[in-house]
């Protein structure tokens, strides 16, 4: 994480006190920070310090009775551990541990403010900040014991962009997919076409998943969420392109040479009971009519196939998208940025 910080140290220094009726009642003064003692405060798991005032000469404020202010805005970029196992409704923690690097407890105490150091927070067009407190606490290191404390930030991750930009794309290539998998064609065609919509549906989804695996951190612990719906999308039109070959069949049989009429137990197995007792009955009775019997049972059972693998299919693909979307929605309405502006807990 990467966060421009306001800091502003406080310490009593009885060396640099006065009397202020000695001196024409001046209660405060400015001095350069390299004339005077300044504690080695630093953030131990920072990757990265960069003082965005470098090139300047900064002073210091300092009181008739020693206290002495120190502000200077700084860029930290410090060490998290990412759990990317809901993205992209994760939640990060991070934290800045502040410590001495040289002093102990007992030369050097750190006492963290109550004051609202939210006032000058920009809000992030990816993160909406959740919750931020702080820990005070102390650590022993080679037989010392160091005051320590730290600033705990929670951030949640808009989803907004990821649902917009690649859920909706890929639910709409997935349910034109299914439905022009098990859209009633022409019923004196092989509807070879099928193969060809799905195999080429599925290549658009691989694509689409390329740009996918850019956006999405990268980890060996957990699959991402988003990862795993476009796995799912992938592999549901895989199994309806595979599950066109017996609707292709039935519908071969139904305008093959010579062909027989549908057996019982596929009526049976698709709720068509009702059906068999109509087409034996005209098969026994007109013979002349046999063909078109035929073609009408193997044609009928295909219809039904169509509507029964679309109708599977659909409700597949669209349940986990209307999770992500509610999800989303849910997320959205619980961001509250005015109250989480000034949340402060101290521990």
């Amino acid at each position: 994480m990467s966060a421009v910080v306001y800091m502003v140290e406080e310490w009593i220094d009885p060396s640099l006190s006065w009397n202020p009726s000695e001196f024409s009642n001046i209660t405060y003064t400015w001095l350069p920070i390299d004339i005077i003692w300044v504690p080695d405060i630093i953030i131990f798991n920072m990757l990265e310090y960069v003082n965005l005032l470098e090139n300047i000469r900064m002073p210091v404020k300092v009181y008739y009775d020693g206290k002495v202010v120190y502000s200077y805005p700084a860029l930290y970029t410090v060490m998290c551990h990412i759990e990317i196992e809901k993205f992209p409704f994760d939640e990060q923690q991070c934290s800045f541990d502040i410590a001495s690097w040289g002093y102990s407890e007992d030369k050097l105490l750190l006492n963290v403010s109550n004051k609202n150091y939210l006032k000058h927070y920009n809000a992030n067009d990816e993160w909406a900040l959740k919750k931020v407190y702080i820990e005070q606490t102390s650590y022993e290191h080679e037989g010392t014991v160091v005051s320590e404390a730290k600033y705990h930030i929670q951030v949640t991750r808009k989803p907004l962009h990821y649902v917009v930009s690649l859920v909706i794309p890929c639910y709409i290539v997935c349910a034109l997919s299914i439905a022009g998998l098990y859209a009633r064609f022409s019923s004196r065609r092989e509807r070879q076409e099928r193969f060809t919509l799905g195999v080429t549906s599925i290549l658009s989804m691989a694509v689409l998943s390329l740009v996918v695996s850019e956006k999405v951190p990268h980890s060996s612990l957990h699959v991402p969420l988003l990862i795993k719906y476009f796995l799912f999308q992938i592999l549901l039109v895989t199994f309806a392109t595979i599950l066109t070959w017996p609707i292709l069949k039935f519908h071969r049989e139904a305008f093959k040479q010579g062909g027989k009429i549908p057996p019982e137990w596929i009526f049976n197995i698709l709720l068509m009971k009702w059906k068999v007792n109509g087409i034996r009955e005209k098969y026994d009775d007109i013979k002349r009519q046999q063909k078109q019997l035929i073609t009408q049972g193997w044609t009928s059972i295909a219809r039904r196939l169509d509507y029964t693998f679309a109708s599977l299919f659909l409700f597949l693909t669209t349940a986990p998208t209307i999770y992500i979307l509610m999800s989303c929605a849910e997320r959205l309405k619980a961001e509250d940025y005015g109250s989480l502006l000034y949340e402060i807990e101290k521990i």
